[in-house]
């Protein structure tokens, strides 16, 4: 099932719908200065975008998520590293044996220098490393997802100014019908052809056309302060943005729709992920009713006054089994179970869930897509009437309030078509979220 009638939203040329792309915009910092230098012209929506991801305290925190990720890595890998050390001591004492009419004195020099590698239950270390890889890979996915959900935030808040925006644009528009309508009212009226009702009704009419004006005009304030917040920035600012006039089409089917949210979004890559340290750390829970093997290996040279002449070595394998522990590794290896199975419970339902939002962006976007054909149809009748309207009126055969009607029903038709186009704009966005691909 694929959208029927794919209608033309604000999109960029350039923008990118790949999450490589939209992951390495979130490693370019954007410093204070650049900020201000960029906020005084246009701003694209890939500007936007890249200036959220180097301010969210959200994208930052994830990053050094990953940075953390890697630590424990390198972590869990030294433990398979030997060690060395060096070092070296000088005393000198002083005494009085009892007895003695004299004290006597010694010192005494030592240096040493050794290398040693111990590692006890291998697999346990063979298996922690494999965790911190897992652990790892959480992370990056944890930083993708959230360039997804900023990415998203900040088109929505993008389309939403630029929508803001064009409705300042229709309202002016209406308001100039309006004013123009008063003149000819009053006009018709010095002449005679027309009441004074007629003139007074075009006033009340401009003067709430005005005040139609005025709140779209606050409107496209609130929405710049949005955007700005999504962006993670405070200005007084009016945002001003590049015009988006080129179109961007999405038709996938629903099924295949599906199957890329399940391939790709990070949060069902990193639930996959969790259960897979789950089966690990069961799997370590079980080994522990087998023996544990240790090694430990060592070399030193050492000596007095500093020559190093002596040296010794010490090799030791050892096996431990285990014969009664309090039935600690019975439940802990229920508890393991136990665990895994809750993870594999939640990944369930987590499923369901994701499904059910690629399914209702979907529905958003056919519905949105469905809209846009109706509206445009409106706004080309609505505009035809308008122009019968005023005809009628200016010989004299139709009434002002006929010719408001009309007036009335152009401007609720372009701002319909306007809200159609915003909405198409806002479900791609919802549906790239969903499918994990913003």
């Amino acid at each position: 099932m694929g959208v029927g009638f794919v209608p033309c939203v604000w999109a960029e040329t350039n923008e990118s719908n790949s999450l490589e792309t939209a992951t390495a915009l979130a490693i370019q910092p954007v410093v204070s200065r650049e900020i201000d230098s960029l906020l005084a012209g246009e701003l694209t929506l890939d500007t936007c975008i890249r200036i959220a991801l180097a301010q969210s305290p959200k994208a930052l925190s994830a990053q050094l998520g990953v940075q953390e990720a890697h630590v424990g890595l390198n972590l869990a890998r030294g433990e398979f590293l030997p060690t060395a050390s060096v070092g070296a001591s000088q005393s000198y004492t002083v005494s009085k044996p009892a007895g003695a009419s004299s004290y006597t004195d010694s010192d005494d020099s030592n240096v040493y220098a050794q290398a040693q590698l111990a590692i006890s239950g291998i697999t346990d270390k063979l298996r922690a490393v494999k965790i911190q890889k897992l652990q790892l890979e959480q992370a990056e996915l944890e930083l993708k997802n959230q360039t997804n959900q900023i990415s998203r935030t900040v088109k929505k808040a993008y389309y939403a100014l630029l929508s803001a925006q064009r409705t300042v644009n229709i309202r002016t528009k209406s308001r100039d019908l309006y004013q123009e309508q008063y003149e000819r009212s009053a006009a018709y009226y010095k002449q005679g052809l027309r009441p004074k009702v007629d003139v007074t009704t075009a006033e009340v009419n401009l003067n709430n056309e005005r005040l139609r004006l005025i709140r779209a005009e606050n409107a496209v304030k609130t929405a710049s302060a949005n955007l700005a917040n999504a962006m993670g920035i405070t200005t007084p600012r009016l945002l001003k943005l590049t015009d988006i006039d080129e179109l961007e089409q999405m038709d996938i089917p629903f099924d295949q729709a599906v199957k890329t949210a399940y391939a790709n979004r990070p949060d069902i890559l990193s639930s996959q992920t969790n259960a897979e340290i789950g089966q690990i750390k069961l799997n370590q829970a079980k080994f522990n009713y087998l023996p544990t093997l240790s090694l430990s290996a060592g070399y030193r040279k050492y000596d007095e006054d500093f020559h190093l002449d002596n040296e010794e070595g010490r090799l030791m394998v050892s096996l431990d089994w285990p014969i009664f522990n309090a039935f600690k590794t019975y439940n802990g290896v229920k508890q393991a179970r136990i665990n895994l199975d809750r993870i594999n419970n939640n990944n369930r339902s987590m499923s369901n869930d994701v499904f059910l939002e690629v399914q209702s962006a979907y529905i958003h976007l056919q519905e949105a897509a469905e809209s846009i054909p109706i509206a445009q149809l409106n706004v080309e009748k609505a505009k035809e009437n308008l122009g019968l309207a005023q005809g009628r009126y200016n010989e004299g055969i139709g009434d002002v309030i006929e010719l408001k009607d009309a007036e009335v029903a152009y401007t609720d038709a372009e701002l319909s078509l306007l809200t159609a186009r915003y909405d198409y704009a806002s479900a791609v966005a919802d549906l790239k979220q969903a499918m994990g691909t913003n």
